[in-house]
């Protein structure tokens, strides 16, 4: 079988993660919205590992600018064993741990750890009969989510529109549900628009690091992206918020450093300043996002969302281009996608080693 041919097809066919995971959440509206009101007042902790650790950073940010209420994320370890570093003594928080086969154990972990002092949970998942589901309350299963490659792509975008719709229903936010209904017809015709030139930069061999910039919900995304970048073509990546990147990293930049800027709409003139420095100094630039006339002679690409729907809406827009770059960049390295080294589906542990069984959690 060629190398790469499950991640191809797994991003290319996202649309349907996108719609089975509103429709997953429209299914369970009711109890949905009966545990988000006993939460009224309460702060919730967003967790996963890894990828979703990082989907929870996200989540956790947005949450919060929707609904308003309190939000964190954190990873499921250290809510699990470093529990009084983020929970305050005394507290009940709420839990919405996230993890796409819903057997990485520091996830069951921790919601076991905060469901024993009186914390209720949800999850979300790809799976709805595995241990994750057996210690919440209730799970957002997304099956159509499920995947045969080690990396999250297709099901990263699922889960994340399912905590993004369940924001709307925290904030009762009519207007936000209908526009996540209309998103999963924009896929293909972005996911055909960025192939072409994900693979001419991805490809590009003279680039020899890659910085991820994200601010406010986004940040969660270019750490995301990090993690993909990593995984399937073993590429140098980091990722920070914009105007943090001038507090000493930016002297890394030269003509090898590849920027990839995921613009906002809240601070577009901050965000462009930041990356006309960033130019001033040699960077070559990815600009992603909605509306990026002004940029012509600042970035060096520009992929433009191409999309009326509000910025709230707009998050998953982004990860087509994000998936496929690191998508070729590891075909353009000879290397499989589809079996990054050293990763497994998900982390299962027998006391604190590492089960080693690769296709665990398919």
């Amino acid at each position: 079988m060629t190398d790469g041919v499950h991640s191809r097809q797994e991003i290319l066919s996202q649309a349907v993660a996108w719609r089975g995971a509103l429709a997953a959440v429209e299914a369970q509206r009711a109890p949905l919205e009966s545990w988000l009101a006993a939460h009224q007042g309460r702060e919730l902790f967003f967790t996963g590992c890894g990828s979703t650790h990082y989907l929870a950073l996200f989540a956790a940010r947005y949450f919060q600018a929707i609904s308003g209420r309190p939000s964190r994320g954190a990873p499921a370890s250290e809510l699990a064993f470093q529990t009084e570093t983020l929970v305050a003594p005394g507290a009940v928080p709420g839990v919405v741990a996230i993890s796409r086969s819903g057997e990485t154990t520091e996830t069951v972990l921790a919601v076991e750890k905060l469901t024993a002092r009186g914390a209720r949970a949800l999850a979300i998942s790809c799976y709805d009969d595995a241990p994750l589901s057996a210690a919440v309350e209730r799970t957002i299963a997304i099956p159509e989510g499920r995947e045969e490659s080690f990396a999250q792509t297709r099901s990263f975008a699922g889960m994340l529109i399912a905590a993004q719709a369940l924001a709307a229903l925290a904030a009762d936010d009519a207007a936000l549900w209908d526009e996540l209904q209309q998103l999963p017809p924009l896929a293909e015709p972005l996911l055909a628009r960025a192939d072409p030139l994900a693979r001419a930069i991805g490809q590009d061999e003279s680039l020899k690091r890659i910085t991820y910039l994200g601010s406010g919900p986004l940040f969660g995304l270019a750490n995301e992206a990090t993690v993909k970048m990593k995984e399937m073509s073993l590429s140098l990546a980091e990722a920070y918020t914009f105007m943090e990147f001038r507090h000493g990293p930016m002297s890394l930049v030269d003509g090898e450093h590849l920027v990839v800027a995921l613009l906002s709409q809240t601070m577009r003139e901050h965000e462009a300043a930041v990356l006309r420095d960033l130019k001033a100094r040699g960077a070559r630039i990815l600009a992603i996002g909605s509306g990026l006339s002004g940029l012509e002679g600042v970035a060096e690409a520009h992929f433009d969302l191409q999309t009326s729907l509000s910025e709230r809406a707009q998050p998953v827009l982004y990860l087509p281009m994000l998936q496929l770059l690191a998508y070729h960049r590891a075909l353009g390295r000879g290397l499989n996608p589809d079996r990054p080294r050293n990763v497994v589906m998900a982390i299962r542990l027998a006391g604190v080693e590492m089960i080693e069984d690769e296709q665990q959690g398919v």
